[in-house]
């Protein structure tokens, strides 16, 4: 006979959410919290999907140029012994976070898909609503 009380059914944990976080803007502290947020979530097993439009397409580049507060946020975050933007966006992706850039804000930003990280998918905002359809939104 176990000693352990049962753990009412109300009080379990739900079953993991997915979460579409959408990156409008190229600010190094929306692009921290946003990556930070999708870390977090993909290390509590919820499945991410990370959507940039707008300047925050330039979250998704090769190079940081696009954020003009990268240099100063980076180190910054480092001198704190926090992970900086760089290493979190390698982290979900590694995490199997999905990375999606809209194709209008790719061109608006006169960006290619060659400037892309590996692995980001250029997709309209139908194929991102699809894909997000059940998950919880936030903006950054």
């Amino acid at each position: 006979m176990s000693t352990q009380p049962s753990i009412p059914p109300e009080t379990q944990t739900a079953p993991s959410e997915s979460l579409a976080l959408l990156l409008v803007e190229a600010r190094y502290e929306r692009l921290h919290a946003a990556f930070m947020m999708a870390a977090t979530a993909l290390a509590l097993g919820r499945p991410v999907i990370l959507f940039g439009m707008g300047s925050g397409v330039a979250a998704f580049c090769r190079s940081w140029s696009g954020v003009p507060e990268h240099v100063p946020g980076e180190a910054g975050r480092l001198n704190a012994g926090v992970a900086g933007v760089e290493v979190l966006r390698d982290a979900v992706q590694e995490m199997g976070a999905e990375m999606m850039v809209c194709d209008s804000g790719l061109k608006a930003m006169n960006l290619a898909p060659q400037d892309l990280v590996e692995g980001v998918r250029v997709v309209g905002l139908p194929t991102f609503l699809d894909c997000a359809a059940t998950a919880r939104q936030l903006v950054f």
